[in-house]
C-alpha cells in the first residue's frame, strides 16, 4: 500500500514529466543542469545553493539562447527527458532524505527509529523508500548527489 511519502514522491515525478512536456527545450536544459549537479557533487560541490544556481542558470540559458526551431515532437521529447530527470531526482530525495542510523551489528537502519511515529510509519511502510535508500547507498555517485554521506542524526542502539 502506498503511503504519504510515496504519494509525494510519485506526484513530484508526475509533475516533472508534465512540466517537461509542456515547457519543452527549457526543461531539457534543466535536465542538463541536473546532470551537471550530479557531476559536481562527485567533486564535493553540492547543496541547495549549487542546485539553485545550476537550475536557474540552465533555465535562463534555455530561455535566452537563440535556438533554431525544433519540431514539436523533438522539443516535447527533450523537455520530457529533462522533466523526468528532475522528477526522478526529487522523488529519490523524498524517499531517501530521512535520517538513518547504524545498528549495534554495524548495519544501517532506514528510517531511524528516533523519528516521530507518523513520519516513521510513513517511511517504514513505504514499498519504495527502503529500496530507494538501498539503491542510493550502494551507488557512490548517487550517495554523493543526494548528500547521504556523513549525515546520520539517528544514534545506534
Amino acid at each position: 500500500m502506498l503511503t504519504w511519502v510515496d504519494l509525494l514522491a510519485l506526484f513530484s515525478l508526475a509533475l516533472g514529466l508534465a512540466l517537461g512536456f509542456r515547457a519543452g527545450v527549457v526543461m531539457g536544459f534543466v535536465g542538463a543542469g541536473l546532470v551537471l549537479y550530479v557531476l559536481l557533487a562527485q567533486l564535493g560541490l553540492s547543496g541547495w545553493g549549487v542546485a539553485l544556481a545550476l537550475g536557474l542558470g540552465a533555465g535562463l540559458l534555455g530561455k535566452s539562447l537563440p535556438l533554431t526551431r525544433l519540431s514539436r515532437g523533438l522539443e516535447a521529447a527533450l523537455g520530457t527527458l529533462g522533466g523526468f530527470l528532475l522528477g526522478l531526482f526529487l522523488a529519490l530525495s523524498l524517499w531517501t532524505g530521512y535520517p538513518w542510523e547504524r545498528t549495534g551489528a554495524g548495519t544501517l537502519r532506514y528510517p531511524a527509529a528516533t523519528l516521530p511515529t507518523p513520519i516513521y510509519q510513513g517511511v517504514a511502510q513505504s514499498p519504495f523508500a527502503r529500496e530507494a535508500f538501498r539503491l542510493a547507498w550502494s551507488t557512490p555517485w548517487l550517495r554523493k548527489a543526494l548528500a547521504l554521506e556523513g549525515q546520520h542524526p539517528g544514534k545506534g542502539k
